[in-house]
């Protein structure tokens, strides 16, 4: 990898809040809980003026965007290079910001309820790599490695929404929309629904979305408060005709949507001649001309 002219490089928390545990060992603690971690790059020469902010998806961290499992750049860097200021989260009760396991201590009194955590394994990448060839499944156990149990899932699916966020990864995140002022985010999967519920809460910061094979797009994106800013919905290829999420409905919905709004755009790689790419867009082969197409959209679009 070759090195990286910064301006600034550092990592923070924001949000979450302090409550009072009884420890048997260690007497009456504060602990802090629901706090999101925060990792910022600021290139040296800057080609665009607003934070891009990159939301991962269920069952992952700020890892997708980092490095491939293979080694290659990931679209933090790569974007960092091209210019742009970047901050990678992860979500609340995910990875870096970790979640409150309290209740699994023996030691302490008054834990709040962990609740049941969603897992997945090794298998998980050759199901997101849909058989195009493009993710590099030879890597699978360092792909596998980066699997985060997600709490927000079991709950999503009881209620018939499979592909909404967390609910408790908003808050953190709009404090975070808070500090920069004005924000682009850049979401995938499951961090779609995310970007959706943080633009319809700061509709005046949030100045364009890119949303990497969002989970679930509606409802959210067809909000009648949803703001008049530009949004790309992005799409590979070989997904199957109908799914919960996931599926060729997703691809139509969104055409309907750029048809009924001259503000969201599709793009639907393999009509561009950009052939078997999986859900991992961020990990695959061609990551950095992915990336590439992303950058120039943003560059190429009037972002106030």
């Amino acid at each position: 990898m070759q090195s990286l002219n910064l301006a600034a490089l550092e990592s923070f928390y924001i949000g979450g809040r302090s409550r009072q545990v009884q420890h048997k060992i260690f007497g009456l603690e504060t602990q802090v809980t629901g706090a999101m971690y925060v990792q910022r790059m600021v290139p040296q020469k800057r080609c665009f003026p607003i934070p891009i902010v990159f939301l991962h998806g269920g069952m992952h961290s700020g890892v997708t965007w980092e490095t491939t499992p293979d080694g290659r750049e990931g679209w933090q860097t790569l974007f960092v290079r091209a210019g742009f200021e970047t901050l990678v989260i992860d979500q609340a009760w995910r990875g870096r910001s970790a979640p409150d396991l309290t209740g699994l201590n023996p030691f302490a009194n008054g834990a709040e309820p962990v609740g049941p955590a969603f897992t997945c394994g090794l298998e998980m990448g050759e199901r997101f790599a849909r058989g195009g060839g493009r993710f590099p499944l030879a890597e699978s156990l360092c792909y596998g490695a980066q699997l985060w149990p997600d709490f927000g899932v079991p709950g999503a699916i009881a209620a018939g929404t499979p592909g909404r966020s967390d609910p408790r990864a908003l808050e953190p995140l709009l404090q975070l929309i808070d500090m920069l002022g004005e924000v682009v985010l850049i979401t995938h999967s499951q961090g779609g629904h995310l970007g959706w519920m943080a633009t319809l809460s700061r509709p005046h910061q949030v100045k364009a979305i890119a949303s990497i094979e969002p989970a679930q797009t509606c409802p959210g994106l067809d909000d009648p408060l949803f703001p008049n800013i530009p949004v790309r919905l992005i799409w590979g290829d070989n997904l199957p005709s109908r799914g919960s999420t996931l599926s060729l409905l997703d691809v139509e919905q969104a055409r309907m949507l750029s048809q009924r709004f001259a503000n969201i755009s599709l793009d639907y790689l393999p009509e561009s001649g950009i052939h078997d790419n999986g859900h991992m867009l961020m990990m695959e082969d061609n990551n950095d001309v992915l990336a590439a197409r992303v950058a120039d959209w943003l560059l190429s679009t009037p972002v106030n």
